[in-house]
């Protein structure tokens, strides 16, 4: 793991303890958060721009930040306390790729059309891609992390979108060809 995703992982275990920022509590849990983040890096399109829907803790906007630093990362985040754990983030690891929004997607200013937009455990993927799809340039992917219930959502996948790890995750990768 590179220093910087060091020092994430122990930034967020310091600040874990006060504000309940994810349910990861040891380094282990966090370092699995982490891999599983920067997995799809694996088998995605490289991407220049990207926005990430409910950062949270900052899984996987974060990590892929630190791994791609040469793409911008727009970060939504409506919870106070997680839009300042990922602001101050930014600033302790030097993250000028990286901007935050406190607020909703829907009332975020993005200041541009992204290649990639992420979101990890938001909501279903139909909504996901329904509330962002207007922010998502026209041959740009969406990248959900999401679990074994992905095919109950309603959204109709074709084989070649999904993707698993060898944990639980499951991948929904659509690139948009317009």
């Amino acid at each position: 793991m590179t220093t910087k995703l060091q020092r994430y992982s122990q930034l967020l275990l310091q600040w874990n303890q006060v504000h309940n920022l994810t349910g990861a509590k040891t380094p282990e849990e966090v370092r699995e958060n982490i891999t599983d983040c920067l997995y799809p890096l694996e088998f995605i399109d490289d991407f220049k721009t990207a926005l990430d829907i409910g950062s949270g803790c900052g899984f996987p906007a974060i990590p892929l930040a630190i791994a791609k630093p040469q793409s911008v990362f727009y970060l939504t985040e409506p919870r106070l306390k997680r839009a300042s754990f990922l602001k101050m983030l930014c600033i302790e690891l030097k993250l000028s790729n990286v901007h935050i929004f406190h607020s909703t997607l829907q009332n975020a200013k993005i200041p541009q059309q992204v290649d990639l937009i992420t979101s990890r455990a938001v909501t279903s993927t139909p909504l996901l891609i329904a509330m962002s799809a207007k922010h998502l340039e026209s041959k740009g992917a969406f990248l959900f992390y999401k679990g074994s219930q992905l095919k109950l959502e309603g959204e109709e996948i074709a084989p070649n979108e999904l993707f698993a790890s060898n944990t639980q995750r499951i991948y929904f990768y659509r690139r948009i060809q317009c």
